[in-house]
């Protein structure tokens, strides 16, 4: 409701009849006071002119008339006001009202255009906190008397001003803005409603121009609980909220709470009202639900469920909060992957802009029901049939899959969790083959001091890895210095088979190896383990001249010339007494 009352110019022109002009603004309202007695026994009336246009007709009542936008009522003082909300350049003319066998009273309505009046604006405030709301006013009332009313079921009541002071009110104007303030202190159901700031005009007519309305509403949390939504964008949210079935028949009202301003979002006395995409559905027992179709990212945040407080028609009680998370999800890209089953899978997701954001890998084709994170950043933890490293300082999350089954195989995402709203993810497709070839398994002893050589056998096209397990059963990078390439043909495809010399063997060697196929993408990297070696020592003296040990899977292979360089990282150092190298 916009009110704006600019200027009253009265004229007497006898006891019986009342002439005066008012000036409002298109889209706001006028409050005029009459001066002339109310008569609660006498019928009013109310006529546009010229084309007497009836507005209220032989109508009686103790203190307060309403039809539509009009409104007559008395005043504390007992006079006739005159009320006129939401005015059009329609409504400027003349109007004649009277009371029969008393009086009556010629009012002209001018109707201006001015932005300054259209102010409405809506605060809502938990009881026993401080309400504040703010007036701007014309430059022509900086030296004018600020006013507050607040209207009443039957009246428009006048609750603070210079002259009249109450209890945790109080008004600040600052004349450099042209802005006044006002402050409520520890509100109560009872301060709910609607206010209208004013400034006082004409102290020798008591007229005053109403600025802006305020529509405060007070909330009271009673029961129920907090729960959480989530919901992926352009979905629809859903969420329930539970009230006591003495509140069956009363308003619900859905508000939402950002950055500490809180606002009405939907409210309805009927069993289900839309509007635009959110509805409300009431059951009419002890349940009303709530849905916004197609939400966005502008959708998530904090929702109050609320009904209406019986006696006070701006106070609502809140029965259950929802913290509703849209969430973003953005494909970055899409790729895939072969393995075979019984083998080892390392996959390495990178995210170099979210190092420290929560990183997780998740079934796509089982609804991404299970999201599995390591928890912990920099550090190997298990998570049911896999381990997960988050590594922060390359923003890389290592998924190791220890032995592949055709279960494992499906759609995946690989995604990291930017804010409370938004993930971004990449989509891997996982074919999980069987081959008796794959994976090779085979046990090698060594004595103490030599060099023993190992062959793997790969696909010709990938690029070699070879790791030793850990303690905790991860295959960990170790360092080479040069490697020859092998190739070689079977009946079905080009292979190649590479040599791993290391030399000087000592205890800390000893040890589970697997040779494997690195493949790289833009976002992910996949080491396909497909050669398993189980490295036993023995201490025996070896026999003399006996100073290598060679292994090799049963499969022929011959011998290439052609050098293939394997990078190793920097920062990973080389086996404790011993170094490795790859050789012909």
């Amino acid at each position: 409701m916009k009110i704006l009352l600019i200027f009253f110019t009265f004229y007497l022109i006898s006891a019986a009849v009342r002439c005066f002009s008012v000036t409002g603004y298109s889209g706001g309202s006028v409050l005029v006071d009459s001066r002339k007695l109310w008569y609660g026994n006498s019928a009013k009336y109310m006529y546009k002119l010229p084309e007497w246009r009836t507005i209220i007709n032989d109508k009686k009542h103790d203190s307060w008339i309403n039809e539509g936008r009009f409104t007559l009522f008395r005043n504390d003082v007992g006079n006739l006001m005159i009320y006129i909300r939401d005015l059009n350049q329609q409504d400027a003319g003349d109007y004649w009202i009277k009371y029969h066998g008393q009086w009556s009273i010629d009012m002209t309505l001018n109707v201006t255009d001015d932005s300054c009046c259209k102010v409405s604006k809506t605060v809502i405030v938990k009881t026993g906190e401080t309400a504040n709301f703010s007036c701007e006013y014309s430059y022509n009332h900086i030296h004018d008397p600020k006013i507050i009313f607040k209207e009443g079921k039957d009246s428009i009541e006048k609750i603070y001003s210079r002259w009249k002071k109450k209890d945790r009110f109080s008004i600040s104007d600052d004349k450099h803005i042209n802005l006044f303030s006002v402050r409520i202190t520890a509100v109560t159901p009872d301060d709910g409603g609607v206010y209208l700031c004013g400034v006082w005009i004409d102290r020798h007519s008591y007229t005053y121009s109403i600025i802006t309305t305020v529509h405060l509403n007070i909330i009271d949390s009673c029961c129920g609980a907090s729960k959480t939504v989530r919901v992926n964008s352009g979905e629809t949210a859903a969420f329930s909220c539970e009230y006591s079935k003495h509140q069956r028949y009363f308003r619900k009202i859905i508000f939402k709470t950002e950055n500490d301003i809180i606002d009405e979002v939907i409210s309805t006395t009927d069993k289900l009202y839309q509007k635009e995409r959110l509805s409300i559905y009431d059951n009419r027992q002890n349940l009303f639900s709530v849905r916004i179709t197609a939400v966005t990212p502008d959708d998530g945040g904090v929702y109050l469920c609320g009904v209406w407080i019986d006696r006070h028609s701006y106070s609502y009680y809140i029965i259950n909060t929802v913290h509703l998370h849209i969430i973003s999800k953005y494909k970055v890209g899409t790729s895939s992957v072969s393995s075979y089953s019984g083998g080892g899978l390392m996959i390495k997701c990178e995210h170099p802009q979210y190092k420290t954001k929560p990183k997780y890998i998740c079934k796509e084709s089982d609804g991404c029901s299970e999201r599995k994170s390591p928890g912990v950043q920099d550090e190997w933890m298990e998570n049911g049939d896999v381990s997960l490293y988050d590594d922060t300082r390359a923003g890389v999350l290592m998924v190791f899959f220890r032995e592949l089954k055709a279960a494992d195989a499906g759609t995946y995402r690989c995604g990291v969790k930017e804010s409370d709203y938004t993930e971004s993810f990449t989509e891997l497709q996982l074919s999980v083959k069987h081959d008796a070839k794959y994976p090779n398994s085979m046990t090698e002893s060594v004595y103490l001091g030599e060099e023993v050589n190992i062959s793997c056998q790969f696909p010709e096209e990938h690029k070699v890895h070879f790791c030793k397990e850990d303690d905790n059963h991860i295959c960990q990078n170790i360092s080479s210095s040069k490697v020859t390439e092998m190739s070689g043909s079977s009946e079905r495809n080009e292979e190649r088979v590479v040599t791993v010399s290391i030399s000087n063997v000592s205890v800390r060697d000893a040890g589970v190896y697997w040779c494997g196929a690195e493949t790289r993408d833009t976002y992910l990297t996949f080491i396909s383990l497909t050669t398993k070696i189980q490295l036993n020592l023995m201490n025996l003296t070896p026999v003399q001249g006996r100073s290598s040990r060679k292994l090799s899977p049963s499969v022929p292979w011959m011998i290439s010339t052609a050098p293939l360089l394997i990078q190793i990282p920097a920062n990973h150092q080389p086996l404790h007494g011993a170094f490795t190298r790859w050789r012909t």
